[in-house]
């Protein structure tokens, strides 16, 4: 969904872009995409997560696209960046409720 991603900061280095997290909590924004959307998500903690949930990346790792909604708790796991804000963003390659 090129459409819809931030672009990773130019500060950020190659180990802190490349890494890859989970995040778990309750969906509270959808922006909808080309080929998915994107799940705005918020933990225990109140830390927010944006994630990239697409068809096409979902099916390159081997895992399942699903639609969720807002309010709905998910899981998600990929590489991650942060944008010149701090907002942290996954590019969702796995993905469970």
């Amino acid at each position: 969904m090129t459409s819809c991603t931030a672009k990773p900061s130019a500060q950020s280095g190659d180990q802190e872009k490349d890494m890859t997290i989970e995040a778990k909590g309750k969906i509270t924004k959808i922006e909808n995409g080309k080929d998915g959307y994107m799940a705005t998500i918020q933990d225990a903690d109140g830390k927010e997560y944006v994630a990239t949930i697409s068809i096409v990346n979902l099916q390159k790792s081997g895992s399942t696209y699903k639609r969720y909604e807002v309010g709905d708790s998910i899981y998600v796991k990929g590489p991650s960046w942060k944008d010149d804000q701090g907002k942290v963003y996954i590019k969702a390659e796995q993905l469970k409720q």
